[in-house]
């Protein structure tokens, strides 16, 4: 396993404060993290892991972070390497504190325009991560990602092994639903509100997903190498993604 440390100085960003144990499903009980403390982060394609905090002890920013978290959200198939953003870096961070430093496992980061099926993905811009953390239910993951961040793109797939997470910088929050499988086409939701509301969303749910497929299943992994490798404020109301249009998907 390749073990990386890092940290970020990206330019801060709004959120919206979500209470502590107030999603349902989630853990109560808080484990204290000092100020500074590392989040872990495991790739589970390429078995790396990656210890992600913007400050030292001391609270002096860590230099290097940019080009460490590069590498460990490259493109897993290719193995290329791509500049990620610098605020999405930070919304990882910020989540797995909240959820009382769970390890993040990222399913994938940056993705190569080689393997990246949706011509419009974040992904291939490195602003999109789609990860999990380990005893977190999916819906409660989701339920934070949409109520905590502002300017972001949430998707919720019921049938497959993550939440996608991208920024979108300046622009409006959009969130959907996708109900396909690992390597299906995209079945999004009629009215993604609409199917939480009513529990339709988890009523889809099928079969669970094999650990590591994503949408780009199917592919051949990179050969490994060896060596080293403010104040709270109302959210604007999201964009849906609907049936027959993909402007946003993964």
């Amino acid at each position: 396993m390749l073990s990386l440390s890092s940290a970020a100085t990206a330019a801060p960003f709004r959120s919206t404060a979500v209470p502590r144990g107030a999603l349902r499903g989630q853990p109560t009980k808080a484990r204290k993290l000092s100020r500074y403390a590392a989040v872990e982060l495991f790739q589970i394609n390429t078995k790396e892991t990656l210890m992600l905090r913007f400050q030292d002890d001391r609270g002096r920013p860590i230099k290097g972070w940019q080009k460490r978290f590069d590498k460990f959200m490259r493109c897993h198939v290719t193995g290329a390497v791509h500049r990620m953003d610098p605020r999405l870096a930070q919304l990882l961070y910020k989540t797995a504190r909240y959820f009382e430093g769970r390890r993040m496992e990222v399913v994938s980061g940056y993705r190569h325009p080689r393997v990246a099926r949706n011509p419009k993905s974040p992904h291939k811009q490195g602003l999109a991560c789609d990860f999990r953390i380990v005893g977190i239910a999916h819906t409660v993951l989701r339920d934070y990602l949409r109520k905590a961040y502002e300017h972001v793109g949430v998707g919720y797939y019921p049938n497959s092994v993550f939440v996608h997470l991208d920024n979108r910088k300046s622009g409006p929050s959009a969130f959907w639903i996708d109900y396909s499988g690992p390597g299906q086409a995209a079945e999004y939701a009629e009215n993604a509100r609409e199917d939480l509301r009513t529990g339709r969303a988890d009523r889809r749910r099928g079969s669970e997903a094999t650990e590591g497929e994503d949408d780009v299943a199917g592919l051949p992994a990179a050969p490994e190498k060896s060596g080293a490798a403010s104040a709270p404020r109302r959210a604007p109301v999201p964009v849906e993604v609907r049936a027959g249009s993909d402007p946003f998907g993964d």
